[in-house]
């Protein structure tokens, strides 16, 4: 028992403190040192997860499989789960949401991502895809009070239960032709199969399967989820969804293409280059017009599914590992753009663009923070997101896609533009006095005019107007420790990535072999 028990050792753990949570907050909403209480079940199961890595292999009938990959995947979503309590903490506090409630289903969800990442049979993984999917749903109406955290809750879990039907009846067609769920199995079956393309059966399984997992992925035309939702969430669940949601729908993506269906290959790679291309540039292209912070990470959220995807239509061993090592870096620079946007949202109480008007004046820090994080977003030195770009770059034209290396480059300097529009903000544009009756009305606590702080004003309207720059109003709230401290490391991670890569890319070089 207790070997068998071993490889769930991580999920048992994160499962404990999430039970431990409800029940020390049972009765009582105010109860001191939730959040730390939450924070140490990502903790343990890291710890777990280094006890399971001496004991590599297959269990429980072969639903669960320890190995590189696995682990690598379990890495990213306890360290991410780890990072969006530690932003949660402060905002909570803020909002009117039930605390023990929404620390309990993060970590249930961080449990199905890992699930999904241990495994390699196609029932288990839809098992942890739709735990993390219900925790997920829930976690984006925790707002009560507000309309739109409801409107967005309401729309991620209707279009997440049509999709994820066609995702099980893609698997059960795929069960239907080869006799299997299980992965290794079905690329057996399927390498002995004499007309691939031919086989309208497998077509419509492949195209159904690939849909499921878009989906989670936000890939077009199956993203049209994610603005809505990034908006309507409560922040921190929108990082969550940015970096663990995705990176642990990435990990099924990458183990079904490179374990179960490389036989087809023929059938998918060209969908998939196609897909890609649109993916990244609507994504970029619909950003520009975006006056929301977090409406604009959500589009460019669709647009970093695109660079990544990139990787699997290469389909080498260079570019799975480039795959790895860009997720890497995604993870800490999403969770660094979103610990800023709390900090200043705490501020302004706004999340539009014009909000980060006067950050270089008033918080340094963040501002610098925030600009080398969208410079890692864009992929410029010396970041993980430039070194995980390069070799996602590198792998493409090795592979002879230059054409989709070239694609990604014009995408990379679209991005750019929009970046730039809230580093402007942030630095060009001067902080002004908050408008009269604004500190009674709860607006803006440093920069914005009235006019200005409006959300149908476009970021590029806000013009400099230095006469009227005067001394800084009142002091601003005090930051968090816990939301600085998500700032530090996610800040030196990224430079750390992009300076002294090639230990991590060694690491995800192996993690990409899939054993």
């Amino acid at each position: 028992m207790a070997t068998s028990l071993l490889p769930l050792l991580p999920q048992l753990l994160l499962v404990l403190f999430a039970l431990a949570v409800l029940l020390y907050d049972l009765g009582n909403e105010d109860r001191p040192g939730l959040g730390s209480l939450a924070m140490l079940g990502p903790l343990a199961a890291l710890l777990g997860l280094g006890i399971v890595a001496g004991h590599p292999g297959e269990y429980w009938g072969r639903m669960l499989k320890v190995d590189s990959f696995s682990l690598f995947f379990q890495l990213l979503t306890y360290a991410g789960t780890f990072l969006v309590i530690l932003l949660s903490r402060d905002y909570v506090e803020r909002q009117p949401i039930h605390r023990g409630e929404f620390y309990t289903l993060i970590l249930l969800a961080g449990v199905g991502m890992s699930v999904m990442a241990s495994s390699a049979e196609l029932l288990m993984i839809y098992v942890g895809l739709e735990l993390m999917s219900l925790s997920s749903y829930a976690l984006v109406g925790m707002i009560k009070r507000q309309d739109q955290s409801i409107e967005a809750a309401l729309k991620y879990y209707l279009m997440g239960a049509v999709t994820s039907a066609i995702l099980l009846f893609g698997i059960s067609l795929l069960f239907g032709i080869t006799g299997t769920t299980y992965l290794p199995d079905i690329a057996s079956a399927l390498a002995l199969t004499k007309d691939i393309q031919g086989n309208l059966l497998l077509i419509a399984a492949v195209v159904f399967v690939l849909a499921g997992f878009g989906f989670k992925v936000s890939l077009v035309p199956l993203h049209m989820w994610t603005p809505d939702v990034y908006q309507g969430a409560p922040t921190p669940i929108t990082a969550f969804l940015a970096v663990g949601s995705k990176a642990a729908a990435f990990a099924g993506f990458i183990r079904l293409l490179a374990t179960g269906l490389p036989a087809a290959v023929s059938l998918w790679q060209p969908l998939l280059a196609l897909v890609a291309v649109v993916t990244m540039t609507y994504g970029n292209m619909t950003a520009l017009a975006q006056t929301n912070m977090k409406r604009m990470m959500g589009y460019s959220s669709i647009a970093q599914a695109g660079y990544i995807l990139t990787g699997l239509v290469v389909f080498t061993p260079d570019s799975l590992a480039a795959t790895l090592y860009y997720l890497l870096a995604y993870l800490f620079m999403n969770i660094g753009v979103f610990a800023c946007l709390i900090w200043v949202a705490n501020q302004q109480e706004s999340e539009e663009i014009a909000a980060f008007r006067g950050l270089g004046q008033r918080a340094p820090f963040y501002a610098v923070s925030l600009a080398i994080f969208f410079l890692s977003l864009v992929g410029i030195p010396p970041t993980g997101g430039f070194m995980g770009k390069f070799y996602l770059f590198f792998a493409a034209v090795q592979s002879h896609y230059v054409w989709l290396a070239v694609v990604m480059v014009i995408n990379s300097v679209i991005s750019l533009a929009y970046y730039y529009g809230v580093v402007r903000q942030m630095w060009l544009e001067p902080c002004l006095p908050a408008a009269p009756g604004a500190a009674a009305g709860g607006t803006s606590r440093w920069s914005m005019p009235a006019a200005r702080a409006s959300t149908s004003t476009p970021p590029a309207a806000a013009s400099s107007t230095p006469e009227k720059a005067q001394s800084w109003p009142e002091p601003t709230k005090p930051a968090s420790l816990a939301l600085g401290v998500a700032v530090v490391i996610s800040l030196l991670l990224v430079l750390l990535l992009g300076l002294y890569p090639q230990p991590f890319f060694e690491w995800v070089g192996k993690a990409a072999l899939l054993g």
